[in-house]
């Protein structure tokens, strides 16, 4: 998929004209302070903390089966509309300049990355699957980082996780993905668009865990607040 990069007059978020100084032309400052990028969160789960620890008291008290979780932002305002709108109005050329926000976040990339999948219904519908351009933007400007396609597969008559309910969502994320081939890196990411319960990236991580990988990070562009 050719992700090419118009240069427009106007914010894509609120439509105002965007200042020349501004460095992707995509969205104006305004709309960019909203993001929040540098609100302090637990490097585990991405949630956002008041302390300046490095770790909330969830994660101290029950460490997720990953090391960190490295993610631009909360999924609401601007950055859920942006995602709105790469996938359902297909505006491709919105996600290359969050990915590489993401990629400036990230201290320590790990040497492969592979993306949470889509069943082949899913596909279909949609066309893409968002993690994996993610994922390309993010090994193609890393050039230690390569990307492993079809690690996980994603069973299609299990129900979709968005529809769930949290626990229904533990309960049905075991039966959704399995391991399809194992990474060849011992230190490896899981990429996804939007992290909500963490019930899907635990999973996999366990599977993961389970083959042999010794550290795992989680890369996403949202993380759902509680």
């Amino acid at each position: 998929m050719k992700l090419s990069l118009p240069i427009p007059s106007q914010c894509h978020l609120c439509g105002l004209r965007i200042d020349s100084t501004m460095e992707h032309h995509l969205w104006c400052s305004h709309c960019h302070r909203q993001m929040a990028l540098h609100i302090k969160r637990c490097h585990c789960c991405g949630l956002q903390i008041e302390t300046q620890a490095d770790k909330c008291g969830q994660c101290l008290k029950s460490p997720p089966p990953w090391h960190q979780m490295y993610c631009l932002g909360d999924y609401q305002y601007p950055l859920s509309t942006l995602i709105q709108q790469i996938k359902r109005q297909k505006r491709y050329w919105l996600l290359p300049p969050l990915a590489r926000m993401l990629n400036s976040l990230i201290l320590h990339p790990a040497p492969m990355v592979v993306t949470v999948p889509m069943s082949w219904h899913q596909y279909l519908l949609r066309g893409f699957n968002l993690s994996e351009v993610i994922a390309n933007e993010i090994a193609k400007s890393t050039p230690q980082t390569q990307l492993m396609p079809n690690v996980f597969l994603k069973h299609a008559r299990a129900p979709m996780q968005k529809t769930l309910d949290k626990t229904a969502r533990l309960r049905n994320v075991r039966r959704a993905f399995s391991l399809h081939q194992r990474p060849k890196a011992s230190h490896v990411a899981i990429i996804d668009d939007v992290v909500t319960t963490g019930a899907t990236v635990r999973h996999l991580s366990e599977l993961l865990l389970d083959v042999g990988v010794e550290k795992i990070d989680i890369y996403c562009l949202c993380r759902t607040p509680k």
